[in-house]
């Protein structure tokens, strides 16, 4: 079991989010950017450091969400993670007025996107963990309803 901070980065009614490759179903999939918790470090922590890392760009003081279990399997192995979900607004410009950025988790980059919300909400992409969607659908309960038309 694997404990995991993610961070939906919010601007203009889109989320910044992490695209990866399924190497073995081959399809691409988002996932909020973030990762592991290390031993004796708090969620809170974990997200703050993981964004310093990973975006090295200003964003809002993190806001706790939720937790949520993330259970999967990949490669034919079982995965469980317990994921604990915060929001944040990012707040420069070199982020927010691009398409996409590079996020850079040790030596690996990373392309992170940024989705309108109205498309996850309509499951126009593969979004993880799973649970994440109908969560999405309560934060942005407002636009939920533009997600229809």
């Amino acid at each position: 079991m694997r404990a995991v901070a993610l961070c939906l980065l919010e601007h203009q009614n889109r989320v910044l989010l992490q695209e990866f490759w399924h190497e073995h179903e081959h399809y691409h999939f988002y996932r909020p950017p973030g990762g592991g918790i290390e031993f004796g470090e708090r969620a809170a922590d974990a997200i703050r450091r993981e964004l310093r890392e990973e975006l090295d760009a200003e964003v809002s003081e993190p806001a706790f969400v939720r937790v949520m279990e993330n259970i999967f399997e990949y490669g034919g192995e079982l995965k469980h993670e317990i994921v604990f979900l915060f929001r944040a607004t990012v707040l420069d410009p070199r982020v927010t007025g691009v398409p996409e950025v590079q996020l850079i988790d040790n030596t690996y980059t990373f392309r992170a996107v940024w989705k309108p919300v109205h498309e996850l909400l309509r499951e126009e992409v593969v979004l993880y963990p799973v649970a994440l969607r109908s969560q999405l659908a309560v934060l942005y309960a407002g636009q939920a309803a533009n997600a229809t038309d």
